[in-house]
């Protein structure tokens, strides 16, 4: 049997040994994290630009709009994760104005560069952590299989995309050592997702535990790393006059008004069947990887380049204990999974008499898999309902209301992303307790939000998600979700308007 501690822990013995695998003469420096590269734009951009705007995905877009034009988040759009999602999409949707090229596809791409970095840091972190150039690239090829990540790197934007990213590169930096700039990515993924702050405070443990020469310098650089990114984020607030909508959105809003639904603890059920849904096969490998992880715990002695991925890992793991509603939230374990992989198949290959030939047909597999999961390759490209039917509803919304027409959204801001029309105010869905901070934050509390709205007059309300023809309501309270309905229900009715449904103002004395 296999020792499979003994083999995890010779590891960076010798990267010139087992028969050449991963002598320097096979591959360059920069070599691989170019072909990592290559093959993650060609495995993401065949799940295609074109998939459907989704609710979630249209938060960001709308958010990026307005980030384009000089409104930070949470004033445009209030939601309750980081900031720095729709701040990236304001680099895509800035890049559109300046090159005329469609808004939409603009932020897609720039998230997609996003996720094809994401492989590239999964190589690095696993060349790092298991000093095995060929453990990393077992592991970025594993992680270019995860469809539920795949899947919107290119038809998002989805929020923990760059999570991901920033996840992955800060593991690699704090492994080497790197405090500041280990620091610095740990903070972006903060603000990217406020949990992330669980790595940032584990690199932290790290640094203060380092030999006492190095001890103040590593806790130093690493605390202002962290500092750099929340402080340039705090200034731009503050020279908005929004740092009050900043603190709301990052920090106030997750710890009073929230609403997470029912933990994991008491339905296990619920997240396990979404991880069957949406990785299918790749949770063999999954659960392999992260067993090879749990594996390294019991390795004595245990060497340095391992502890930030076993100090975060089980930071990780508790929270998810506490909140885990889609299998976005997975997302966060999946670097650590696809290196757990990446070294065993590293390990696998050390054993056998034809390495570069047997690493070669497990490559290409890994590739295979990745490709065979791409809706172009499963005949499921045809996604409902389609980008253009979005496209060509709005148009049909525009021209029956009229360019001056006041649409408003509720649950659906991916309508005024097609209309490229401003929500009069930030609250463009109103579930998981936004609208608890409605009522807290408004004179009037909720009611006196329902009058505001009633003022402005809107023609119609984009109040339904994607295939939906019931009001949305997850989260809310059930006052405010009964004082919202009636007040919908005595002025508007629900009409579907090419693939979305509205409600639509009633007519004078119906």
């Amino acid at each position: 049997m296999v020792d499979l501690r003994k083999t995890l822990g010779s590891f960076g013995l010798s990267n010139s040994s087992n028969k050449g695998v991963e002598s320097s003469t096979l591959v360059g420096r920069f070599s691989l994290p170019a072909l990592i590269l290559t093959l993650a734009a060609l495995v993401y951009a065949l799940y295609g630009f074109e998939g459907p705007l989704y609710r979630d995905y249209g938060i960001y877009l709308y958010g990026g709009q307005r980030m384009a034009d000089g409104v930070p988040p949470y004033v445009s759009i209030f939601d309750h994760k980081g900031p720095l999602p729709v701040m990236i999409a304001g680099v895509g949707a800035a890049l559109a104005e300046l090159s005329n090229w469609d808004d939409v596809y603009a932020v897609r791409f720039v998230f997609f560069v996003t996720g094809c970095l994401s492989a590239v840091a999964v190589y690095l972190l696993g060349n790092s952590v298991f000093r095995s150039r060929v453990a990393g690239l077992f592991a970025a090829l594993t992680f270019l299989g995860f469809y539920s990540f795949a899947r919107s790197v290119a038809s998002g934007p989805d929020a923990k995309t760059p999570m991901v990213l920033f996840e992955a590169l800060s593991l690699y930096l704090a492994s080497r050592k790197n405090w500041f700039w280990a620091g610095v990515c740990g903070s972006l993924a903060l603000l990217v997702w406020q949990p992330m702050g669980l790595l940032g405070a584990g690199i932290v443990v790290l640094s203060i535990t380092q030999p006492r020469e190095d001890r103040y310098r590593a806790a130093f650089r690493t605390l202002a790393g962290l500092a750099v990114p929340l402080l340039l984020t705090g200034a731009y607030y503050w020279y908005e006059g929004a740092l009050d909508k900043l603190a709301d959105g990052l920090f106030l809003f997750n710890v009073l008004y929230i609403n997470r639904g029912t933990s994991p603890i008491f339905n296990p059920i619920g997240p396990i069947s979404q991880l069957v849904t949406w990785y299918g096969i790749m949770l063999v490998p999954i659960v392999v990887g992260l067993c090879v992880i749990l594996s390294l715990y019991f390795l004595r002695p245990l060497k340095y380049r391992y502890a930030p991925v076993l100090i975060s890992l089980p930071l990780f793991a508790l929270w998810s204990l506490t909140d885990f509603q889609t299998p976005d939230d997975f997302y966060v374990f999946l670097p650590y999974a696809a290196i757990g992989f990446g070294a065993l198949l590293a390990v696998a290959l050390r054993r056998v008499e034809t390495p570069r030939l047997i690493g070669a047909v497990l490559a290409a597999g890994l590739l295979v898999v990745a490709l065979s999961n791409t809706p172009f390759i499963e005949g499921t490209a045809n996604q409902k309902p389609s980008l253009e039917s979005q496209r060509e509803s709005a148009r049909t919304i525009q021209k029956r209301f009229g360019e001056d027409a006041r649409i408003v959204s509720i649950n659906a801001p991916q309508v005024l992303v097609f209309l490229d029309e401003k929500n009069p105010n930030p609250y463009l869905f109103t579930t998981e307790g936004i609208d608890s901070l409605i009522a807290a934050r408004t004179p009037g509390g909720f009611e006196g939000w329902l009058d505001e709205l009633g003022n402005y007059d809107p023609a119609a309300i984009a109040f339904f998600a994607e295939s939906q023809r019931q009001l949305p309501g997850a989260g809310m309270t059930r006052e405010h979700k009964k004082q919202l309905y009636d007040w919908i229900g005595s002025r508007y009715h629900a009409e579907k308007i090419g693939v979305f449904w509205l409600y639509v103002k009633d007519s004078p004395g119906k």
